[in-house]
C-alpha cells in the first residue's frame, strides 16, 4: 500500500509542476523509454529497436492484481514472439520492485525497468492520469509508430500477431482506434434513445469502417442490430431486477420475463438468472433483518429460503457466506451449507471457495478441518505465487490458533 501511496503522490507532484506531456495516441510517434534503473533483461531503446525489432512497452505496478494476472500471460507472449521485446514499466521503488522480480522468477521473464522519476509513465500515461488504467501497453512497430494500445489481457494477443506479419500499419491502427470511438458513441446514443436517423448514420459509418479495417474488433463482425438488441437485452435485465427488488407483481414480472426472452444472447440461462435475482433479494432482506435494520421476525423464515436455494452460481454463494460472517448475528451452520455448496459447484478447485469454506469452519470451532481446506486452497493457488504467499500466511494463523488450544 504504501508503494501504491508513493506512485500516485509522485505523479500528483509532476501534474502539479504542470510538465505533463500530450497523451500517446494510436498513429503517432512512440516517445523514448526512460527509466532509472533496469531491473531484469538488457536494456531498451526504441532509437536502437527502430527498423529492427516490435516492442511492446508495458506499464504495471506490484499491488495490482490485474497486473499480476497479466504476468504469466506477458511471458507466454514472449516466449511465442522471440523478435519482439516486451518491457514492463513500473513506477514503484526500486526495492519493492527488485524483490518482486526475484521472487516471480522465470515467471516474470521479460524484460523489466523502473520509472521512479515517472518520466516515462506520465509521457505515455498523461490521457489517464493521476490514476492509469494498469496494466496497460502499447505496441510500437518496427518505424517506430504506436500501433495498438489497451489492456494486455484484453486484445494484446491478435494485436501482436498482426503486427508480427505487418497487417496492423500505423493508418489503419488509427482508423481502428477512431472506429472503436464511434462505436462508444453509437452505443451511448442507441441507450438514451437517439433519433432513427442520426443511429442510421452512425451504423452505415461504422459498417464501413468495419469492412475497410477487416474488422473493428478483430475476428468480430460488426452488426448494429445485434449491437442494439444487447442493449435492449442489457436494459431489460436492469428493468427485471429493478422490479423484483420494488416487489413488483407478477404480472408486471412476467411482462419483463417476455420481453428478456426475446432479446436473449443464444445460451442465456433465463431460469439462472430469475434465480439469482430472486435469491439477492432475500440475502438483502436477511442481511437487513440480522443487522437489526429489518424485521427480525423474519429472520428464520429468511434464512430458511436461503438456504433451500438452489443457485448453481458459486461467486454469489461465497458472497453470502463471506457477508454472514461479518455480522454480529451469524448463522454459521448457514455460512457452512452455502461455503460447501460454492465448493462443491466448482469442483474443489476454487482457491476463492476453499479459502472462504476453511475461514467458516474456523469461526464454527472446526480448526483441524479449516487447516486441512486451507492446504487444498493453497494447493489450488498452483503458480501464482502472490496468492500462495497469502494464503501460506492465513494457514500459519490457523495453525498458531490451533497450537494455543
Amino acid at each position: 500500500m504504501k508503494s501504491r501511496l508513493l506512485f500516485v503522490c509522485g505523479l500528483f507532484a509532476i501534474l502539479a509542476s504542470g510538465s505533463v506531456a500530450v497523451a500517446v495516441e494510436v498513429g503517432a510517434p512512440a516517445p523514448a523509454i526512460e527509466v532509472t534503473t533496469w531491473v531484469k533483461g538488457q536494456p531498451v531503446s526504441l532509437a536502437g529497436a527502430r527498423s529492427n525489432q516490435i516492442v511492446v512497452v508495458e506499464f504495471w505496478a506490484t499491488w495490482c492484481p490485474p497486473c499480476r494476472r497479466s504476468i504469466p500471460h506477458l511471458t507466454a507472449l514472449q516466449k511465442k514472439f522471440k523478435d519482439v521485446v516486451i518491457v514492463g514499466i513500473s513506477g514503484e521503488e526500486l526495492p519493492v520492485v527488485k524483490k518482486f522480480v526475484n521472487q516471480m522468477g522465470a515467471k516474470m521473464d521479460y524484460t523489466v525497468g523502473v520509472d521512479e522519476d515517472h518520466k516515462t509513465i506520465v509521457t505515455y500515461m498523461a490521457e489517464f492520469l493521476p490514476e492509469p488504467p494498469i496494466p496497460y501497453a502499447y505496441i510500437v512497430d518496427k518505424l517506430g509508430v504506436v500501433v495498438w494500445s489497451g489492456s494486455p489481457l484484453e486484445g494484446l494477443d491478435g494485436a501482436l500477431a498482426d503486427a508480427v506479419a505487418g497487417r496492423l500499419s500505423g493508418d489503419k491502427a488509427k482508423k481502428r482506434q477512431t472506429a472503436k470511438k464511434l462505436l462508444e458513441q453509437f452505443t451511448q446514443a442507441a441507450s438514451s434513445g437517439v433519433d432513427e436517423g442520426k443511429l442510421g448514420q452512425m451504423a452505415a459509418e461504422l459498417e464501413a469502417l468495419d469492412a475497410e479495417l477487416g474488422g473493428i474488433t478483430p475476428g468480430a463482425k460488426f452488426d448494429a442490430a445485434d449491437v442494439r438488441k444487447r442493449i435492449k437485452f442489457d436494459s431489460l435485465m436492469q428493468d427485471y431486477q429493478m422490479a423484483v427488488l420494488a416487489g413488483s407483481s407478477s404480472t408486471n414480472l412476467a411482462r419483463i420475463e417476455k420481453k428478456l426472452d426475446e432479446f436473449a444472447p443464444k445460451g442465456f440461462d433465463l431460469a439462472g438468472f430469475k434465480e439469482t435475482v430472486a435469491l439477492n433479494k432475500v440475502c438483502n432482506e436477511y442481511f437487513d433483518a440480522a443487522s437489526g435494520k429489518g424485521n427480525t421476525n423474519h429472520l428464520t423464515a429468511l434464512a430458511k429460503q436461503i438456504a433451500e436455494t438452489k443457485s448453481k452460481n458459486p461467486q454469489l454463494l461465497l458472497k453470502v457466506a463471506w457477508t454472514i460472517l461479518q455480522l454480529e448475528n451469524r448463522d454459521l451452520d448457514l455460512a457452512t451449507k452455502l461455503a460447501k455448496s460454492a465448493v462443491d459447484l466448482t469442483a474443489n478447485s476454487d482457491v476463492d471457495a476453499l479459502f472462504v469454506y476453511g475461514r467458516v469452519l474456523l469461526e464454527s470451532g472446526k480448526i483441524n478441518e479449516a487447516i486441512a481446506w486451507q492446504k487444498k486452497a493453497i494447493e489450488a493457488a498452483g503458480d501464482n505465487e502472490q496468492a500462495r504467499q497469502q494464503l501460506e500466511g492465513t494457514l500459519a494463523q490457523y495453525q498458531e490458533k490451533l497450537a494455543k488450544q
